[in-house]
């Protein structure tokens, strides 16, 4: 089976569960189940690149730490409807993080890279990802579905962008086959689902103008996003950040843009709307 059809057999399997999630619960909790575990599954993997973890040295205790960390960061904010319960969850995962390195006496050589790569990764993954069953818990979830749409229309135009016309390299030191025509691209795909999901669409009150603007910023930041984590792989020599998505690699390189998007797109409806 190709690439492609890999990819599509994936999101036939992820794209339903999580339309029935964000608009047929009423809750925020299916949301926030998926964000936790798919966050929880994010940061393991950032820390199995990072360590790097290996058969011999699996850093079982300091991983199971790690991802009940993720979850309760992500959760704890739409348990109780506040954005600002992330600094304190962020605050207490982080000491509970340095304990569980403290605790490993036996890589205490490499102690204090260890506690660098859990505390980047706090922020980098739960940190970012708390955001997005944020959009649900405050009653948008036609906002959660614009800003997936964003990510995906985006991350989609870019590559067909960068296959047709592309001819001027965008960072090649971290990605080589990025494009300026197509990160162009995807700033035009980001602004079909802003506008056509958007305010033509599921959320009427969501102005042209604002539309544009909120396209231009997801995508710019997606696509930083998508660069952030090719960066990260080539400084810890992976191609991929794990392989449970069959055509993608890891959830990481799934979630990479939405890390990204899911702060901007949650603002943006906090301080516009």
């Amino acid at each position: 089976m190709g690439d492609l059809a890999k990819r599509l057999g994936t999101a036939a399997v992820l794209v339903p569960a999580l339309l029935v999630a964000i608009l047929l619960d009423p809750t925020p909790w299916s949301v926030t189940a998926f964000a936790a575990v798919v966050g929880a599954i994010a940061f393991d993997e950032y820390v199995r690149m990072a360590l790097p973890v290996r058969d011999d040295a699996p850093a079982t205790g300091l991983r199971m730490v790690c991802a009940i960390t993720a979850a309760t960061v992500i959760t704890a904010p739409t348990a109780l409807h506040r954005v600002d319960v992330l600094a304190p969850a962020l605050a207490f995962g982080a000491i509970a993080l340095s304990f569980a390195v403290l605790a490993r006496k036996q890589a205490l050589e490499h102690a204090g890279k260890h506690l660098a790569v859990v505390l980047s990764g706090l922020i980098y993954v739960p940190g970012l990802m708390a955001h997005l069953p944020l959009i649900k818990a405050d009653g948008k979830p036609h906002w959660l579905v614009v800003a997936l749409c964003t990510a995906f229309f985006a991350d989609t135009v870019a590559y067909f962008f960068g296959r047709a016309f592309g001819k001027h390299k965008l960072y090649p030191e971290v990605s080589p086959k990025k494009t300026w025509e197509g990160a162009f691209g995807g700033i035009l795909g980001s602004m079909l689902a802003t506008i056509g999901v958007g305010s033509l669409w599921t959320l009427p009150q969501l102005g042209i103008g604002h539309a544009v603007v909120l396209g231009i910023i997801a995508s710019v930041c997606g696509q930083a996003g998508d660069l952030v984590e090719s960066m990260v792989k080539r400084t810890f020599g992976v191609k991929d950040s794990g392989t449970i998505l069959p055509g993608h690699g890891g959830m990481l390189d799934r979630i990479d843009a939405m890390l990204f998007v899911s702060p901007v797109v949650y603002y943006f409806v906090q301080w516009t709307q």
